[in-house]
């Protein structure tokens, strides 16, 4: 690939994940996997569990953006919980990615409702090469790399089985609080997300699984996601998702024991400048083990 065509990449992709770093955090099979997102929903799961994400982007195109998800928690005891996000992202010749551990602690507010808050901590790091660009251009001649201190936040209401809502603050830097320091290159954004969940039986052998995620951060676009996703016998579940930015995505599900298999196909459903320059969907694929118990719910 010619050096001015990765340099387009990075002008057209690298925005969106470093100056808008929103998107950064987003993919389509958030009703599925939730821990990422807002870590106190490990608790919708009494058993330990873990789940892998990968994300690509604009795959027929050298360089193209590439995101991988690991999250993984474990009970310590009935009302407490432990575990870690961990998110890394190529583009081109940047690299940047999170490592968080978390801990939890469940609340029985009545008899079927739950609370569930969790707090973590850990480290963000970027890496931009730009050099392997050009070894003449002195535009090109400073690499980058950095890391900061991060914490973060959940709050879950829930009932087991039934339905979820929940607030989470998943990236505070150091720098934002000044526990950092404030000459960084690389400035994240502080995210909030709101994100809820729930199953509807619609009969003996159908389930719907409705979903959503708002996402906001300071100077950058409120995004709103909306799914659903449709079950047969709890075990097979098709659905689609839809994005205010104009995307939509095809979501499947396969439920094995104790495994659960979810694919996502996400396109952009509007007729941009940059849809019509070459192809802009987006695959996901992802994995759920649940250790002990199999999947008895959808949540």
């Amino acid at each position: 690939m010619k050096i001015k065509n990765i340099i387009a990449v990075i002008a057209l992709c690298g925005v969106q994940l470093v100056v808008k770093a929103q998107q950064s955090t987003s993919y389509s099979q958030y009703g599925i996997l939730v821990t990422p997102i807002n870590t106190a929903g490990s608790f919708l799961s009494k058993e330990a569990q873990i789940n892998v994400l990968g994300r690509y982007q604009w795959v027929d195109l050298e360089g193209a953006p590439t995101a991988y998800r690991l999250a993984a928690s474990m009970p310590l005891k009935s009302d407490l919980r432990i575990g870690m996000n961990i998110k890394h992202e190529n583009v081109s010749v940047e690299k940047l990615g999170e490592a968080l551990a978390f801990i939890g602690k469940e609340v029985r507010l009545a008899e079927k409702d739950y609370l569930a808050l969790s707090l973590g901590a850990g480290v963000s790091y970027y890496n931009g090469n730009f050099s392997q660009l050009s070894s003449t251009d002195p535009l090109f001649n400073n690499d980058l790399k950095e890391t900061e201190g991060i914490l973060s936040a959940s709050l879950m209401y829930y009932r087991p089985d039934k339905f979820y809502a929940g607030i989470s603050l998943p990236r505070l830097t150091f720098s934002k609080i000044g526990l950092g320091s404030t000459s960084l290159n690389y400035d994240v954004s502080t995210l909030y997300h709101f994100t809820a969940g729930a199953v509807i039986p619609l009969g003996p052998d159908f389930d719907l699984k409705p979903a959503t995620l708002l996402s906001y951060a300071k100077n950058l676009d409120f995004q709103a996601d909306v799914s659903a996703m449709f079950y047969l016998k709890k075990t097979v579940g098709l659905g689609a998702n839809v994005r205010t930015e104009g995307e939509m995505a095809a979501l499947a599900s396969l439920l094995i024991k104790n495994l659960n298999i979810g694919f996502g196909y996400q396109f952009a459903s509007s007729n941009s400048p940059l849809s019509r320059t070459f192809n802009n969907n987006t695959y996901e694929f992802s994995l759920t083990y649940r250790f002990g118990k199999s999947f008895g719910g959808l949540l």
